[in-house]
């Protein structure tokens, strides 16, 4: 990895895959609570049957968005900085997040014409 071109795809690769993956294991996650709601209720279960199974399902879902957020605003930014402060172009980065903001001009609304 000599080129920081392509080490910087690759930094860039496995950190939108960490960050899809943990959506996926949220989503699948979530997914379980439901079912597990609706079988619950199906079988005419008690709710304090199903309570630790349905307690510890939310749990998990807390520790995933926590740890995608850690994801998105800690290491999503150092990794953009990072690229930024070694002289990364939007280029450099390849498809798709991150990539270092494309600065924008503060573009205002022209002042209404007064008669």
């Amino acid at each position: 990895m000599t080129d920081l071109s392509i080490s910087s795809r690759l930094v860039a690769s496995d950190l939108r895959r960490a960050e899809r993956s943990i959506s996926t294991a949220t989503r699948d996650t979530a997914q379980f609570l439901v079912t597990t709601l609706d079988v619950a209720e199906s079988q005419g279960l008690s709710p304090a049957f199903a309570q630790k199974t349905v307690k510890a399902t939310v749990d998990a879902l807390v520790t995933l968005v926590e740890s995608q957020q850690h994801l998105v605003v800690r290491a999503h930014g150092s990794v953009e900085r990072a690229g930024k402060a070694l002289g990364l172009t939007v280029v450099d980065w390849g498809e798709g997040a991150p990539k270092p903001g494309i600065e924008r001009e503060d573009i205002r609304s022209p002042e209404p014409v007064q008669a």
